[in-house]
Formats: C-alpha cells, sequence, structure tokens
C-alpha cells in the first residue's frame, strides 16, 4: 500500500499540474512571507553574469576603447566586498588598460570593516560553487596566521562604506554610476521598501549605464524595469538564471528567495529573467 502511494506521488511530481502547484505555492509566500534581511554572499557567484559583463557590457559602455573617463561603479548590499571583489578582479583581467572606481555600499558596518581590511580565510575565499584554485591564486595572497588577502591591484580601486538603499538624500549624494549593482538584495525588503529602493537605485545610474539586479521578486522586476524605461539586455540570460538556481533552486517554491526554472512563457519573459538592464540615453 505504501509502495503504491509512493509510486503515485512520485508520477504527481513529474505532471504539469505539481509544477503549477508549486508555483502557485511560491507566488502565496512572494505575497504573504516576512522578509529578512540577511548577512550571505560569495566570491564569484553569478560567473555567466560577468561573462555578460566582459562580452557585452564593457563593450557598449566603452565602444571606443577603455576611455579617457575611469568607469564609475556603485555596488549595494555589497555585504564584506566578495563582489566588488569579484568585479574589480574580472575587470583586471580582462581589460588591463581599463580605468574604474568601485564604491561598495552596506548597511552593516562590521560587514564593512571586513571588506576595508580585505582578509578571508581559506573557507570563506572558497566558498561557493564557482570558486577554483585558479580563481584563489589570481585574487588573494598568502597573509599569515591562515588568512588570505585581496591582491593590491584588485583592492585598489576599490572604497567601502556603510550606505542604506532607502535614504533618498544618501543616494542622491553619490552622483552617477555606469555600473550599478544591487544583487540579492531588494527580495529580502517588503515589497513597498524593494520598490522605494528600485526608484532609488535607478536615479544613480546615467544614462545609457548598466543595472545589474538579480535576487528580486521577478513580477516585480518586470513592472518597475518597464515603467523606468529600462531595457533587458538578452545575452545568456537562461545560464545566469541557473547559476542563480544553483544556490536557490533547490525547494525554491516554499521561499520567497527561490528561483523557479527557466521559462520563456509569457510576453514579459525577458523582461521576467534578466538580470542586466541598460537605462536610455
Amino acid at each position: 500500500m505504501s509502495e503504491a502511494v509512493d509510486d503515485r506521488i512520485s508520477a504527481l511530481k513529474q505532471t504539469r499540474l505539481w509544477t503549477e502547484i508549486r508555483k502557485l505555492k511560491h507566488d502565496l509566500i512572494i505575497r504573504f512571507a516576512k522578509r529578512e534581511n540577511r548577512v550571505y554572499t560569495q566570491f564569484y557567484r553569478f560567473p555567466h553574469q560577468l561573462r555578460a559583463l566582459v562580452e557585452r557590457v564593457v563593450p557598449a559602455l566603452r565602444p571606443h576603447g577603455v576611455g579617457a573617463e575611469p568607469l564609475k561603479i556603485l555596488v549595494f548590499a555589497c555585504c564584506s566586498g566578495e563582489e566588488a571583489f569579484s568585479l574589480s578582479y574580472v575587470l583586471r583581467r580582462h581589460f588591463p588598460e581599463l580605468r574604474y572606481s568601485i564604491r561598495g555600499y552596506d548597511i552593516v558596518g562590521d560587514v564593512i570593516e571586513k571588506a576595508k581590511a580585505g582578509l578571508f580565510t581559506l573557507e570563506e575565499a572558497s566558498w561557493g560553487p564557482f570558486v577554483t584554485d585558479e580563481l584563489l591564486g589570481e585574487m588573494f595572497e598568502p597573509a599569515g596566521e591562515g588568512l588570505l588577502r585581496i591582491k593590491a591591484e584588485i583592492r585598489e580601486p576599490i572604497t567601502f562604506a556603510e550606505g542604506n538603499l532607502l535614504d533618498r538624500q544618501f543616494m542622491e549624494s553619490l552622483g552617477q554610476a555606469d555600473m550599478v549593482f544591487a544583487q540579492n538584495v531588494l527580495f529580502h525588503l517588503p515589497r513597498s521598501q524593494a520598490r522605494e529602493a528600485f526608484r532609488n537605485i535607478h536615479h544613480v545610474l546615467t544614462a545609457g549605464g548598466a543595472l545589474f539586479i538579480n535576487g528580486v521578486d521577478t513580477d516585480m522586476r518586470a513592472q518597475m524595469t518597464k515603467q523606468l524605461g529600462l531595457e533587458p539586455l538578452e545575452y545568456l540570460v537562461e545560464e545566469i538564471h541557473n547559476d542563480a538556481r544553483v544556490d536557490r533552486g533547490n525547494a525554491w517554491a516554499g521561499s520567497y528567495v527561490g528561483r523557479k526554472p527557466f521559462t520563456r512563457s509569457g510576453r514579459d519573459w525577458l523582461r521576467r529573467q534578466a538580470t542586466i538592464f541598460y537605462k536610455a540615453r
């Protein structure tokens, strides 16, 4: 009897009905679940997004070469600096003549101090599915006492400070940037605050600039990018999506941070699934 029931449940899980039930559950969680701030990040967490940066975004922002003016980059919810350091590493590796500045901001003072130090244990540095020994060797140098330090040439263009996406006065003080990263943060905010933060992020992005925005409710991403006139980059969209699913795909239906299986269905599929957008010139 138990084996027969198990077989029926297994068969049900292979049906379209089961998938639709899970989607409904996820939609309800997104609408009603309590959002909580989390301190969580990794080095090199979206490799296909970084590939799109190298192959599409930087060439679009600097079509005639590296340019006289440095690229201005803002990273919000930077935590202890993993995304900012990964970004600097990629830019330095692929565009050695490019001048750029990266400013990272977070609301948690302790993680900002850790980012400023640029020191990590081997466990911290290697935590994440896409970190390789080659990457560790190119990004870090021994710092003694079992610690690794981000190499000086990677750290040099980066500054870190406390800052809040929801503080309009603070956001207006930043000026405008060519690239803005706000990843795996908006889905931790109540939806009304996430919309406010989205508008603030858009405000600091220069005309023609690129927004990187993984980790946001997909319906909100579609609505806000359309409302604000942001155009999606249709490049490696599925691959970037699946990078995020490595951490957020298991049991996706039971959490607001869960990443649904990729789909191109629906008229707004690209706005829902894309994570890189350009601001109109």
